[in-house]
């Protein structure tokens, strides 16, 4: 078991060692880095945001309270 242990370790430590062949043949030149944008002309590309969903998601929780209390109060059927 030992033996094995080792080995895995081994092989593991080899390949970690290992080239990356195709980040090597990209070069240091290879593409140039994106273009950084400020923050707000970015926000006004990206159009419209969206709706809050807040009001709704408090509508339906409490339709829920409202269906589980109904459910609550209802007697078990014998």
């Amino acid at each position: 078991m030992y033996r094995a242990v080792l080995l895995l370790c081994g092989l593991a430590a080899l390949a970690a060692c290992a080239p990356f062949p195709e980040l090597e043949a990209m070069g240091p030149d290879a593409a140039a880095p994106p273009q950084l944008l400020p923050i707000d002309e970015l926000l006004s590309q990206a159009g419209a945001t969206t709706p809050d969903p807040g009001p709704g998601l408090a509508a339906r929780a409490a339709r829920l309270k409202a269906r589980a209390a109904a459910i609550a109060a209802t007697p078990p059927a014998t």
